[in-house]
Protein backbone atom coordinates (compact mmCIF):
# COMPACT_ATOMS: atom_id res chain seq x y z
CA UNK A 1 0.00 0.00 0.00
CA UNK A 2 1.70 2.94 -1.30
CA UNK A 3 1.14 6.57 -2.08
CA UNK A 4 2.48 7.08 -5.80
CA UNK A 5 0.01 10.04 -6.73
CA UNK A 6 -0.73 12.80 -4.17
CA UNK A 7 -3.62 15.54 -5.57
CA UNK A 8 -3.32 18.63 -3.52
CA UNK A 9 -6.68 21.32 -4.26
CA UNK A 10 -5.31 25.34 -5.24
CA UNK A 11 -7.60 27.51 -3.77
CA UNK A 12 -7.58 31.18 -2.58
CA UNK A 13 -7.50 30.56 0.82
CA UNK A 14 -4.85 32.49 2.95
CA UNK A 15 -3.01 29.14 3.62
CA UNK A 16 -3.01 28.01 0.41
CA UNK A 17 0.52 28.40 -0.74
CA UNK A 18 1.48 26.39 2.61
CA UNK A 19 -1.10 23.54 2.08
CA UNK A 20 1.12 23.42 -1.76
CA UNK A 21 4.28 23.61 0.39
CA UNK A 22 3.07 20.87 2.77
CA UNK A 23 1.89 18.75 -0.09
CA UNK A 24 5.25 18.98 -1.68
CA UNK A 25 6.75 17.86 1.60
CA UNK A 26 4.67 14.88 1.55
CA UNK A 27 5.40 14.15 -1.70
CA UNK A 28 9.04 13.84 -1.18
CA UNK A 29 8.77 11.60 1.82
CA UNK A 30 6.57 9.33 0.13
CA UNK A 31 8.01 9.43 -3.34
CA UNK A 32 4.96 10.70 -4.94
CA UNK A 33 4.15 13.08 -7.68
CA UNK A 34 2.11 16.42 -7.03
CA UNK A 35 -0.99 16.55 -8.81
CA UNK A 36 -2.64 20.28 -8.42
CA UNK A 37 -6.00 20.71 -9.19
CA UNK A 38 -8.10 23.81 -9.17
CA UNK A 39 -12.09 24.17 -10.03
CA UNK A 40 -13.91 27.56 -10.12
CA UNK A 41 -17.36 27.80 -11.06
CA UNK A 42 -18.86 30.66 -12.88
CA UNK A 43 -21.43 32.26 -10.21
CA UNK A 44 -24.87 32.59 -11.36
CA UNK A 45 -26.47 36.32 -11.19
CA UNK A 46 -27.63 37.14 -7.86
CA UNK A 47 -29.99 39.69 -9.54
CA UNK A 48 -33.31 38.43 -11.30
CA UNK A 49 -32.61 37.06 -14.35
CA UNK A 50 -35.78 38.41 -15.64
CA UNK A 51 -35.06 42.53 -14.25
CA UNK A 52 -31.21 41.79 -15.88
CA UNK A 53 -32.97 41.16 -19.25
CA UNK A 54 -30.56 40.78 -22.05
CA UNK A 55 -27.60 41.63 -19.28
CA UNK A 56 -27.80 38.20 -17.95
CA UNK A 57 -25.86 36.79 -20.64
CA UNK A 58 -23.00 39.69 -20.47
CA UNK A 59 -23.31 39.29 -16.40
CA UNK A 60 -22.16 35.25 -16.95
CA UNK A 61 -19.72 35.85 -20.13
CA UNK A 62 -17.84 38.03 -17.71
CA UNK A 63 -18.34 35.56 -14.36
CA UNK A 64 -16.41 32.79 -16.34
CA UNK A 65 -13.98 35.06 -17.69
CA UNK A 66 -13.33 35.66 -13.87
CA UNK A 67 -13.13 32.24 -13.31
CA UNK A 68 -10.99 31.55 -15.64
CA UNK A 69 -8.29 34.30 -14.15
CA UNK A 70 -8.54 32.75 -11.18
CA UNK A 71 -7.53 29.00 -12.51
CA UNK A 72 -4.58 30.73 -14.20
CA UNK A 73 -3.22 32.42 -10.86
CA UNK A 74 -3.96 29.22 -8.85
CA UNK A 75 -1.71 27.74 -11.81
CA UNK A 76 0.91 30.04 -11.39
CA UNK A 77 0.63 29.65 -7.72
CA UNK A 78 0.91 25.72 -7.75
CA UNK A 79 3.97 25.45 -10.27
CA UNK A 80 6.14 28.40 -8.22
CA UNK A 81 5.63 26.26 -5.14
CA UNK A 82 5.84 22.71 -6.78
CA UNK A 83 9.03 23.50 -8.92
CA UNK A 84 11.08 25.76 -5.68
CA UNK A 85 10.49 22.22 -3.77
CA UNK A 86 12.14 20.20 -6.87
CA UNK A 87 9.17 17.76 -7.07
CA UNK A 88 7.26 15.83 -9.81
CA UNK A 89 4.02 17.74 -10.63
CA UNK A 90 1.17 18.12 -13.05
CA UNK A 91 -1.92 20.14 -13.57
CA UNK A 92 -5.01 19.42 -14.34
CA UNK A 93 -8.11 22.72 -13.80
CA UNK A 94 -11.90 22.91 -15.04
CA UNK A 95 -14.39 25.72 -14.83
CA UNK A 96 -17.24 23.98 -13.00
CA UNK A 97 -18.60 23.01 -9.74
CA UNK A 98 -15.18 21.84 -7.39
CA UNK A 99 -17.06 19.33 -5.29
CA UNK A 100 -18.01 16.84 -8.69
CA UNK A 101 -15.23 17.42 -10.24
CA UNK A 102 -12.78 16.85 -7.84
CA UNK A 103 -14.65 13.58 -7.09
CA UNK A 104 -14.23 12.01 -10.36
CA UNK A 105 -10.24 13.88 -10.78
CA UNK A 106 -9.78 11.26 -7.76
CA UNK A 107 -9.30 8.28 -9.80
CA UNK A 108 -6.15 9.45 -10.89
CA UNK A 109 -4.58 9.76 -7.01
CA UNK A 110 -4.44 7.95 -3.82
CA UNK A 111 -4.70 10.53 -1.67
CA UNK A 112 -6.63 13.83 -1.94
CA UNK A 113 -5.57 16.95 0.08
CA UNK A 114 -7.92 19.83 0.47
CA UNK A 115 -8.28 23.08 3.32
CA UNK A 116 -11.13 23.41 5.43
CA UNK A 117 -12.80 26.08 4.89
CA UNK A 118 -13.81 25.28 1.24
CA UNK A 119 -17.47 25.09 1.84
CA UNK A 120 -17.23 29.09 2.73
CA UNK A 121 -17.54 29.61 -1.08
CA UNK A 122 -18.71 26.04 -3.00
CA UNK A 123 -18.12 28.14 -6.33
CA UNK A 124 -14.60 28.23 -5.66
CA UNK A 125 -13.44 24.82 -3.31
CA UNK A 126 -14.76 21.52 -2.59
CA UNK A 127 -16.93 21.41 1.07
CA UNK A 128 -15.01 18.09 2.83
CA UNK A 129 -17.80 16.50 3.59
CA UNK A 130 -18.95 16.56 0.09
CA UNK A 131 -16.39 15.62 -1.25
CA UNK A 132 -15.23 12.63 1.07
CA UNK A 133 -18.85 11.31 0.40
CA UNK A 134 -18.60 11.26 -3.18
CA UNK A 135 -14.81 10.57 -3.76
CA UNK A 136 -13.38 6.77 -3.50
CA UNK A 137 -10.26 7.65 -2.22
CA UNK A 138 -9.14 9.44 1.42
CA UNK A 139 -8.96 12.64 1.91
CA UNK A 140 -6.57 14.05 4.02
CA UNK A 141 -7.50 17.95 5.51
CA UNK A 142 -5.38 20.21 6.53
CA UNK A 143 -5.92 22.02 9.90
CA UNK A 144 -6.39 26.01 10.16
CA UNK A 145 -2.62 27.40 10.49
CA UNK A 146 -0.80 24.51 10.35
CA UNK A 147 2.68 24.30 10.52
CA UNK A 148 3.97 20.79 9.34
CA UNK A 149 3.11 18.03 7.38
CA UNK A 150 1.62 15.03 8.93
CA UNK A 151 5.11 13.37 9.32
CA UNK A 152 7.04 11.86 12.26
CA UNK A 153 4.34 12.64 14.72
CA UNK A 154 1.63 10.52 16.87
CA UNK A 155 -1.13 9.69 14.89
CA UNK A 156 -4.54 8.82 16.45
CA UNK A 157 -6.75 6.23 14.51
CA UNK A 158 -10.21 6.45 15.79
CA UNK A 159 -11.56 3.17 15.71
CA UNK A 160 -14.80 2.08 15.10
CA UNK A 161 -15.89 -1.36 13.73
CA UNK A 162 -16.99 -1.19 10.59
CA UNK A 163 -16.09 -0.31 6.53
CA UNK A 164 -15.49 2.87 7.11
CA UNK A 165 -12.77 2.49 9.61
CA UNK A 166 -11.31 -0.06 7.91
CA UNK A 167 -10.95 2.24 4.55
CA UNK A 168 -9.82 5.05 6.61
CA UNK A 169 -6.52 2.77 8.04
CA UNK A 170 -5.59 1.30 5.05
CA UNK A 171 -5.69 4.75 3.14
CA UNK A 172 -3.40 6.46 5.62
CA UNK A 173 -0.97 3.43 5.86
CA UNK A 174 1.92 5.33 4.04
CA UNK A 175 1.63 8.09 6.59
CA UNK A 176 1.09 5.64 9.44
CA UNK A 177 4.27 4.16 8.60
CA UNK A 178 5.84 6.99 8.85
CA UNK A 179 4.75 8.30 12.95
CA UNK A 180 6.59 8.07 15.57
CA UNK A 181 3.62 6.33 17.16
CA UNK A 182 0.10 5.44 16.31
CA UNK A 183 -2.54 4.76 19.00
CA UNK A 184 -5.65 2.89 17.52
CA UNK A 185 -8.58 4.13 20.08
CA UNK A 186 -11.78 2.83 20.42
CA UNK A 187 -13.99 4.66 22.42
CA UNK A 188 -16.77 2.47 24.27
CA UNK A 189 -19.29 1.68 27.02
CA UNK A 190 -17.88 0.37 30.40
CA UNK A 191 -19.63 -3.13 29.61
CA UNK A 192 -17.94 -3.01 26.07
CA UNK A 193 -14.45 -2.86 27.27
CA UNK A 194 -13.22 -6.70 26.47
CA UNK A 195 -14.60 -6.41 23.22
CA UNK A 196 -12.67 -3.56 22.49
CA UNK A 197 -10.12 -3.87 23.70
CA UNK A 198 -9.45 -7.43 21.03
CA UNK A 199 -10.56 -5.00 18.53
CA UNK A 200 -8.06 -2.59 18.99
CA UNK A 201 -5.54 -4.72 19.64
CA UNK A 202 -6.05 -7.03 16.05
CA UNK A 203 -5.69 -3.38 14.24
CA UNK A 204 -2.62 -2.20 16.17
CA UNK A 205 -1.11 -6.04 15.16
CA UNK A 206 -2.20 -5.46 11.82
CA UNK A 207 -0.45 -2.13 11.44
CA UNK A 208 2.42 -3.13 13.06
CA UNK A 209 3.01 -5.93 10.10
CA UNK A 210 2.77 -3.28 8.01
CA UNK A 211 5.31 -1.35 9.65
CA UNK A 212 3.74 1.19 11.88
CA UNK A 213 4.42 1.84 15.48
CA UNK A 214 0.84 0.87 17.00
CA UNK A 215 -0.26 0.48 19.89
CA UNK A 216 -4.04 -0.10 21.03
CA UNK A 217 -5.92 2.04 23.65
CA UNK A 218 -9.66 2.12 24.55
CA UNK A 219 -11.39 4.94 26.36
CA UNK A 220 -14.52 4.75 28.07
CA UNK A 221 -17.42 7.01 27.33
CA UNK A 222 -18.42 9.38 29.56
CA UNK A 223 -21.41 12.31 29.52
CA UNK A 224 -20.19 14.19 26.65
CA UNK A 225 -20.54 13.98 23.00
CA UNK A 226 -18.84 11.13 21.58
CA UNK A 227 -17.00 13.81 19.05
CA UNK A 228 -15.69 16.16 21.99
CA UNK A 229 -14.50 12.50 23.76
CA UNK A 230 -12.54 11.91 20.59
CA UNK A 231 -11.14 15.84 20.38
CA UNK A 232 -9.90 15.55 23.57
CA UNK A 233 -8.08 12.19 23.52
CA UNK A 234 -6.48 14.48 20.38
CA UNK A 235 -5.49 17.22 22.94
CA UNK A 236 -4.21 14.55 25.29
CA UNK A 237 -1.98 12.12 22.72
CA UNK A 238 -0.68 15.35 21.12
CA UNK A 239 -1.70 13.62 17.34
CA UNK A 240 -1.11 15.68 14.22
CA UNK A 241 -2.74 13.06 12.56
CA UNK A 242 -6.39 11.83 12.88
CA UNK A 243 -7.19 9.03 10.97
CA UNK A 244 -11.62 8.30 10.92
CA UNK A 245 -13.92 6.27 8.54
CA UNK A 246 -16.58 9.38 8.10
CA UNK A 247 -20.22 8.59 8.44
CA UNK A 248 -20.62 5.22 9.89
CA UNK A 249 -24.04 6.18 10.66
CA UNK A 250 -26.47 8.55 7.94
CA UNK A 251 -24.68 11.95 7.10
CA UNK A 252 -28.47 13.45 7.42
CA UNK A 253 -28.55 11.78 10.85
CA UNK A 254 -25.17 13.00 12.10
CA UNK A 255 -26.47 16.86 10.27
CA UNK A 256 -29.57 16.34 12.42
CA UNK A 257 -28.16 15.41 16.21
CA UNK A 258 -24.69 15.72 15.79
CA UNK A 259 -21.98 13.04 15.32
CA UNK A 260 -17.98 12.48 14.88
CA UNK A 261 -17.73 13.39 11.76
CA UNK A 262 -19.14 16.21 12.07
CA UNK A 263 -17.01 17.40 14.97
CA UNK A 264 -14.04 16.11 13.38
CA UNK A 265 -14.47 18.61 10.30
CA UNK A 266 -15.43 21.39 12.71
CA UNK A 267 -13.00 21.19 15.29
CA UNK A 268 -10.36 18.67 14.83
CA UNK A 269 -6.51 20.65 15.83
CA UNK A 270 -4.54 18.37 13.99
CA UNK A 271 -4.54 16.95 10.49
CA UNK A 272 -7.60 15.28 9.77
CA UNK A 273 -8.09 11.63 7.38
CA UNK A 274 -11.36 10.40 6.47
CA UNK A 275 -12.96 8.15 3.82
CA UNK A 276 -16.39 6.50 3.51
Amino acid sequence: MTCANLMVYVDDEPDNVARIGFACDLARALDAEVIGVSVSEAEPPLADVAAVGGMAGEILSLRRDQAAAELAEARARFAATAEAANVRHSWRAQIGYPAAWLARQARAADLLLIGREGGRRPYRAPDAGDLVMAAGRPVLIAPPQAQAAPLDGVALVAWQDGREAQRATAGALPLLRRAQAVRVVEICAPDQADAAQARVRDVADWLCRHGAAAEGEVRIADDRPAGDRLLACVEETGANLVVAGAWGHSRLREWVLGGVTQALIARCPAWLLLSH
